[in-house]
């Protein structure tokens, strides 16, 4: 005999279920800003530096626009030339800030962009899988080492790892939506992310091949081919466009991209074995997360996205083994934990078995994820605050150094010329520093001279007001440029500044003309 439930039992039942609901909207709705708060606070609280030489740089170059632009000095660097970037984008914003709040604000875009970025692999998580898998994706990335230190870096990546984010979410939303016109939104932030940083031409192909697959598996080969031909004529457009304006005023863009990404020559040639096991230790265990929620979903029609976020991942930690470069390699890794988010939340929540029935009947599978989660965390701050700590404080060297320098009088060499330079911006001009990599010099007769034989015949004339060492990156000039120094009789140190890197302890040499 099948029992009838009697309506004070289908009432209970019924506020039981919507209860259930309530609290799974709730979660739902404050999981992204609880996680965004999170990531906002560590990075804040965790990472505490003076700039970086990259941030010094750009942040230096965007205050020089902005200055001409406000009818101070003509901008005399030509930066577009060398610098791996287009001038106008990234360091047109953190020169702005900079002006307003310091470097501190300049961070604050930096940390924004992000927070996008984190936001967007939530959707994409969400729209491709499920909401469980999303909360589990942002969770992922936020835990990152590499994405805690983008967090606080003012240089081009986070704005084109943003922009990136956003074309990516662009091109799922697209592949999702009846109308194939949406597919024409992509182009715009794709163009932008290649002006942000030119390295972004290496995921411009991925993130319009994503749209075309996940078109195809929602909709079938003819609107993959219609929505793929949308969004690859505007990118033309745009980008055929943009690039007219910007080589018509400035050409030395094409040198810049070629210099600094599509030929780039390596300096300092480094291990692939070594780079593979330094990879490996860094972010190794989040790959295989990874590439544990490409196999679960090898039978579900989803596998093919799923491979091919996870074969994006790759680009970066491929290409840097492939050309054996180290530099940039630990934050450049913040782009693979994008592209890597998606497919890992989907496993840590399978792994988990993160449902809200299960949560309380079971709660050994929801911390199984959360315990992985815990780790990549206690994995990842570390890495971050290693990173953050790799160059050395420079509050008391920029004190010494603004006792000797005079504005509009006086020329100075120094190992660390752009933080130097953007730290005494408003006590010196631009034409006033030279550094370590390139340096030429005519003297009183007129013989020209460039390179070390540049550096030793100025050191003997008493060009340098002032000089600054730390042997560091540029090791073999540096010991050069002390030779010459030592022989020149013209010098006397006045300053011997301690530091502590990650790297271990050091010293600032400053040396005064006599």
């Amino acid at each position: 005999m099948i029992g009838i439930s009697s309506p004070q039992e289908l009432t209970g039942a019924r506020k039981i279920t919507r209860k259930r609901v309530l609290t799974h909207a709730a979660t739902s709705r404050w999981a992204l800003p609880l996680i965004l708060a999170f990531q906002t606070l560590v990075s804040w609280l965790l990472l505490q530096n003076t700039a970086f030489q990259d941030e010094a740089l750009y942040v230096y170059a965007g205050r020089q626009i902005w200055q001409a632009w406000l009818g101070g000095p003509p901008v005399t660097d030509p930066y577009s030339y060398y610098i791996s970037g287009y001038p106008y984008v990234f360091p047109l914003i953190g020169g702005g800030l900079d002006l307003l709040g310091g470097i501190e604000l300049a961070r604050a875009f930096s940390l924004l962009c992000m927070l996008i970025a984190t936001a967007c692999g939530y959707y994409i998580a969400k729209t491709l899988f499920h909401q469980k898998a999303a909360v589990f994706a942002a969770l992922f990335f936020v835990c990152q080492g590499p994405v805690l230190f983008l967090s606080r870096l003012a240089t081009y990546d986070p704005m084109c790892l943003c922009l990136l984010a956003i074309s990516t979410a662009l091109a799922v939303h697209a592949s999702q939506a009846r109308r194939p016109w949406y597919a024409l939104s992509v182009a715009p932030f794709l163009v932008l992310a290649f002006g942000a940083k030119y390295a972004a031409l290496l995921f411009i192909p991925e993130v319009i091949g994503i749209l075309i697959l996940c078109t195809f598996l929602k909709w079938g080969w003819k609107s993959a081919l219609l929505r793929g031909t949308l969004v690859l004529l505007a990118f033309a457009l745009v980008g055929g466009v943009t690039a007219a304006i910007v080589l018509h005023f400035d050409p030395n863009m094409v040198h810049a991209v070629n210099a600094t990404t599509v030929n780039r020559s390596v300096n300092g040639i480094s291990s692939r074995l070594g780079l593979a096991e330094h990879v490996i230790s860094m972010v190794g265990l989040s790959f295989i997360i990874g590439l544990l929620g490409t196999v679960i979903l090898a039978r579900n029609k989803q596998f093919l996205i799923a491979a091919a976020f996870f074969a994006t991942s790759l680009l970066i930690p491929v290409y840097h083994i492939y050309k054996a470069e180290q530099i940039s390699l630990d934050k450049h890794l913040g782009f693979s934990m994008f592209f890597l988010m998606p497919i890992a939340g989907y496993a840590l929540s399978s792994l988990s078995g993160f449902g809200w029935r299960k949560l309380v009947l079971s709660g050994r599978y929801w911390m199984a994820g959360v315990s992985l989660c815990l780790i990549l965390f206690l994995i990842g701050t570390g890495e971050a605050q290693t990173m953050y700590s790799s160059w050395a404080s420079t509050s008391q060297l920029a004190y010494t150094m603004q006792t000797q320098v005079r504005p509009a009088s006086g020329r100075y060499l120094a190992e660390q010329f752009e933080v130097s330079r953007y730290n005494l911006a408003t006590d010196t001009f631009d034409w006033q520093w030279s550094g370590l990599d390139f340096f030429q010099y005519t003297d009183a007769q007129g013989r020209y001279y460039v390179g070390n034989d540049a550096y030793a015949k100025a050191i003997d004339d008493g060009y340098f007001d002032m000089i600054q060492l730390n042997y560091g990156y540029d090791l073999q000039t540096a010991l050069f440029i002390s030779k010459a120094i030592e022989h020149s009789k013209r010098y006397t140190l006045i300053a011997r500044i301690p530091y502590h890197s990650s790297y271990g302890p050091g010293f600032f040499w400053v040396w005064h003309k006599i």
